[in-house]
């Protein structure tokens, strides 16, 4: 008998706070939508009068892809009600609720402003003399950032640029066409020169030829003219490879 009317004033208890809670949540309609910007969907989105409450930050899986939509039921928002050991109770949610996600449409122009510093470091010392970007980028609503995955090319042409251009947590890989122009290799394939190694403040020298052109600043492949070792080194002037194991 106690325990009944101990569950019974919960109960009671529960549905005024969700009543002050919720206000107009209580009185939810039965199809409802809301904008996302974040990763995550939260119960704040299917009741706006959670937000900012412990309740309303309950996780309801994935938000959609940029520009997208996903659908949330009343049957997913119970079940993650149940399972975060929450009640339901008092609680009037929408039979469904269509989570659209912001995003921003970035132009041919816009495209090519935001990666080529990313594309001009990563070509270093390459000159950027012509850049193409997609017609068109789709990224999440935010403040991206870029980053290139290229490598600098070894001659003039042109060249593919991969860069990944970030917002939050999404990740989208856009491949740039570029061409450029490059300053002639100091070094050429078959050079001998001094291969310099580096090991703290041990400083040993052999003599070596080189396996590939190589500019100023270039790994290059070296091999030790004495014992045939073959080693990765920089590139420091025409006669000279410095390699720090």
């Amino acid at each position: 008998m106690k325990y009944a009317l101990r569950a019974a004033r919960t109960h009671a208890a529960w549905t005024a706070v969700a009543a002050v809670l919720l206000g107009a949540a209580l009185l939810a309609p039965a199809i409802a939508s809301a904008q996302q910007t974040a990763d995550r969907i939260t119960l704040a989105e299917v009741l706006p009068a959670l937000a900012g409450t412990d309740l309303g930050a309950l996780d309801l899986g994935a938000a959609p892809v940029p520009g997208g939509t996903r659908v949330v039921r009343a049957t997913d928002v119970r079940r993650a009600l149940v399972a975060a050991g929450r009640d339901a109770r008092g609680l009037d949610i929408p039979r469904t609720t269509r989570v659209s996600r912001e995003a921003s449409r970035l132009d041919q122009d816009a495209v090519e402003r935001l990666v080529r510093p990313a594309v001009e470091a990563s070509l270093s010392p390459c000159e950027l003399t012509e850049l193409d970007a997609p017609p068109s980028l789709l990224l999440p609503a935010g403040t991206p950032t870029v980053a290139s995955l290229g490598t600098t090319p070894r001659a003039s042409g042109r060249v593919t640029a991969p860069v990944v251009v970030t917002v939050g947590a999404v990740e989208t890989r856009v491949l740039i066409s570029a061409r450029v122009v490059c300053p002639p290799p100091i070094i050429a394939a078959g050079a001998r020169v001094q291969i310099v190694v580096i090991v703290g403040a041990v400083r040993a020298t052999a003599p070596g030829i080189v396996a590939q052109p190589g500019r100023r600043g270039d790994q290059v492949r070296v091999t030790n003219v004495d014992t045939r070792v073959q080693l990765t080194g920089r590139v420091v002037d025409s006669g000279t490879v410095e390699v720090r194991p």
